[in-house]
């Protein structure tokens, strides 16, 4: 009897000591951690508030700017939404060839705006030209910017190539066109 007593004590005396050691190990985690937060945080500059885009039609017009940039943004005019029907008909799908951005709207500037129209078009087009494609494929040997569109899009990569897949059912409805 007296050994499984002695085993019983020691068990427990092991369990206290690996609780101890547990609450201290978090005790310093969470130390260098909050080091860690406020070293970041004196870095920082000073705190700006931030307005949210809904709210910036509401601010008054003649609030000082405090940065060259923030007085840019503000005199800037506008744009206008991008809509789908906005951007100009694609060309035929089996006229365009894989990688090449089927025709999304740009703004001026060298990132690609890509349009859902444009997305299914693109990935309808690496569809017909026999190429087995998957998101990994496509972010590194497709257009810039198509996959991360996709997704924001469309939720998922595998939703966008099924719409994809509707709409080369409905472009050739006796199957696609031969090589």
């Amino acid at each position: 009897m007296r050994r499984s007593d002695s085993r019983t004590a020691l068990t427990d005396e092991v369990q206290r000591f690996q609780d101890e050691v547990r609450r201290l190990a978090f005790a310093v985690v969470r130390e260098l951690v909050k080091q860690e937060i406020e070293r970041k945080r004196s870095k920082l500059p000073a705190a700006k508030p931030r307005v949210r885009a809904a709210n910036r039609s509401a601010a008054p017009a003649a609030a000082p700017a405090a940065t060259p940039v923030a007085a840019a943004v503000a005199t800037a005019p506008a744009t206008p939404p991008v809509t789908a029907a906005s951007p100009a008909p694609a060309a035929p799908v089996a006229a365009q060839a894989p990688g090449q951005p089927a025709e999304p709207a740009t703004t001026g500037r060298k990132r690609v705006t890509w349009t859902r129209e444009a997305i299914i078009n693109e990935l309808a087009t690496w569809m017909l030209s026999g190429t087995s494609i998957d998101a990994t494929f496509v972010a590194r040997h497709g257009p810039p910017g198509l996959v991360a569109a996709t997704r924001r899009i469309f939720g998922r990569f595998d939703a966008a190539l099924n719409v994809a897949g509707l709409h080369v059912s409905k472009l050739y409805p006796d199957g696609p066109p031969g090589r």
